[in-house]
């Protein structure tokens, strides 16, 4: 026996292979959205979304798991947005958290809100369309209401929190924020009765002034 230990094995990473496979899943989650958004989630194929991205259905399964998982990757990639850079995330709370009034607080917390909601609407629709024969879709709905009302209820105790008006606790204020700012409310009154989205928006950041600062 020669004593002699082989050397283990580096694991190799490639920055140019990990960025093909990134680009490769925004390709496959990209087509997604389009056909979930035009035929639903029962009426959408992984066959279907395979062609439209320019992949096998086996990469569909490896990279994502599935069907269910595309639906989950295109609500996350929607809500994030187009680069889903932190970075730019952090800038933008940071600048909001450097506003002197918390009526200007509030504001850019809604026009944030109202991007999301707007990149986000179709996605939602296929989600609450689905939930009434798939047990995951309602999961996912309430999981993601879930994350809003953690989330929002944080930045309202952040950047609102010693101005809410009298009687208004942080809970009910965020409570209120997220029913308010809903994807539901949204989508009937920019699909269903027309408003554009500037509309909504100034609708909503009254609305909200009103209910959470009482009105200042």
């Amino acid at each position: 026996m020669s004593g002699q230990v082989k050397p283990s094995r580096r694991k190799y990473h490639s920055p140019l292979r990990a960025d093909q496979a990134e680009q490769t899943r925004r390709r496959i989650l990209e087509s997604a959205f389009r056909l979930f958004a035009a035929s639903g989630y029962a009426r959408t194929t992984i066959a279907a979304v395979a062609e439209d991205a320019g992949v096998s259905p086996e990469t569909i399964y490896l990279s994502l798991g599935g069907k269910r998982g595309l639906l989950e990757g295109v609500i996350e990639m929607a809500i994030a947005g187009a680069e889903n850079r932190a970075s730019d995330d952090d800038a933008w709370w940071a600048a909001v958290a450097e506003l002197p009034g918390a009526g200007d607080r509030l504001a850019k917390m809604v026009e944030y809100s109202c991007a999301i909601l707007a990149r986000t609407r179709p996605i939602h629709a296929v989600i609450r369309g689905a939930a009434d024969k798939e047990a995951f879709a309602a999961d996912l709905g309430r999981r993601l209401l879930h994350d809003r009302l953690t989330v929002q209820t944080e930045r309202v105790r952040t950047h609102l929190g010693a101005h809410l008006r009298s009687g208004m606790s942080v809970d009910q204020a965020g409570q209120r924020y997220v029913v308010l700012a809903s994807p539901e409310l949204y989508y009937l009154l920019t699909a269903e009765l027309g408003w554009t989205a500037d509309q909504h928006r100034t609708w909503l950041t009254a609305l909200l002034n009103a209910e959470l600062l009482g009105g200042r």
